[in-house]
């Protein structure tokens, strides 16, 4: 039987926690990530429900569309929920970005002093001082 024709068979059923974990993991196997996120999801948004009653809603797919094989067996866990470093995005599993750090180096000297134009912040970083003209104050008579 196909993982498709499983997953459309449970419209109406209650189902247990395991039950679904177990048709995660062959939805994996056969990769089906349609079935894998739509289950991943029903897990992750009830994760202190030990039966689920399913309601399946079919969703128009195009002629000819490929199919895509996701990377969700790297990023879901056993029981459907997400590894760090992974987030749903528009019903797609997607890698997040990893932002680069600036280094401490750039404002240092070779010998281990600031260089003309960087400082220290309150959290030990150092950064980059950004030109600002000083206005004198006048005092009044």
């Amino acid at each position: 039987m196909k993982i498709i024709d499983e997953f459309n068979a449970l419209n109406g059923r209650d189902i247990s926690k395991d039950a679904l974990i177990q048709l995660i993991e062959k939805a994996k196997k056969r990769n089906n990530t349609e079935v894998v996120y739509r289950l991943s999801k029903i897990l992750l948004d009830n994760p202190e429900v030990d039966t689920f009653t399913i309601a399946i809603q079919q969703y128009p797919t195009a002629l000819h569309a490929p199919y895509h094989v996701g990377a969700y067996k790297e990023a879901l866990t056993k029981n459907g929920k997400l590894r760090k470093g992974w987030r749903f995005e528009k019903g797609r599993i997607v890698k997040t970005a990893k932002i680069p750090k600036p280094s401490k180096k750039e404002g240092l000297q070779a010998n281990g002093k600031l260089k003309k134009g960087y400082r220290y912040t309150k959290g030990g970083r150092i950064e980059k001082i950004s030109s600002k003209k000083k206005v004198k104050s006048k005092t009044l008579q």
